[in-house]
This record gives structure tokens, sequence and C-alpha cells, in this order.
């Protein structure tokens, strides 16, 4: 007869491997994707200048329209707007990271803060419609994680 006093490993929770390749990704992606907008938003005038320069270099001028594009986006988007993002990359591995240890409060974060970075970049006037790509895989990955929070693989916290 087992006691019913002691705790054994059988008795914890675990995360699934699909769970944990899923926050994997997600640290890999929102990590990156964290210290990319975080240096955009520290140094925006700094990259502008680099953009424009190397616009101008002879050997560019096949991409010159393409840069040129892209300063008068980010020119648009100003350096909030890679703040915001970075803030919400923050929250999406904060997120993950609550779900690492099974905390359900971490889903929560996650869904929420890819929802809103799916809506930021209509909300600054720099697109007229989601990403179609990132909607999906934005989708895919809160459907995943959902999934994990039914399977009660993600507890209450």
């Amino acid at each position: 007869m087992e006691n019913p006093f002691t705790t054994t490993e059988n008795n914890k929770p675990k995360r699934s491997t699909l769970l944990s390749v899923l926050l994997v990704l997600t640290f890999i992606g929102s990590g990156f994707n964290f210290i990319g907008n975080g240096y955009t938003s520290l140094f925006f005038n700094s990259i502008i200048e680099l953009i424009e320069e190397t616009a101008d270099d002879d050997t560019m001028t096949s991409l010159a329209s393409l840069l040129e594009r892209s300063v008068e986006m980010m020119e648009k988007a100003g350096p909030v707007y890679y703040g915001l993002v970075t803030l919400l990359f923050i929250v999406s591995v904060v997120g993950a990271v609550f779900m690492w240890t099974l905390n359900k409060l971490g889903f929560h974060l996650y869904a929420s803060s890819q929802i809103i970075l799916l809506v930021i970049p209509m909300a600054f006037g720099l697109v007229s419609f989601p990403d179609i790509l990132g909607t999906v895989i934005t989708a895919i990955f809160i459907l995943l994680y959902a999934r994990e929070l039914k399977m009660n693989r993600l507890l209450a916290a």
C-alpha cells in the first residue's frame, strides 16, 4: 500500500513534448524580435542614417528603392512603435516562462501580446490589413497552446 502522505514524481504535472517544442520556438522567435525591435527603438536615428547611407552607395543602387521604402516605413512608425513592440515581445517571453512552469497565466499573457502585435501595425497606420503569414502562425501557436491548456497541462497559479 502506498503512503498517501509522501509525494512522488508521478503526482507532479509534466510538460508535454509538444508544449516544450512550442515554448522553445516562442523563446527563439520572441527573443530575437525583442532584441531586434529593442535595438531599433534605442538606436532609431542611427539606423535610419545607416540605411540612408547604404542607399546612397553606388554598389547598392539595385536595392536603393527598397531601402528608401524601408526608411519611409520606419520614419512613419517612429521609435515609439518599436518600443511598444519590444514591450509586447517581453510580455510574450514572460508568458512563455510562465507556461514553462505550467502556469496558465502565461497562456493569457502570450495570447494577448501576440494578438496586439498583429493589430499594432494597423494602429500606427503602417498597413491596412494584418500580415497573413504572421496571423496564421500566431493562430497556430495560440490554438496549440490552448489545446495544452484544455488538456490541463497548464495549471492555475
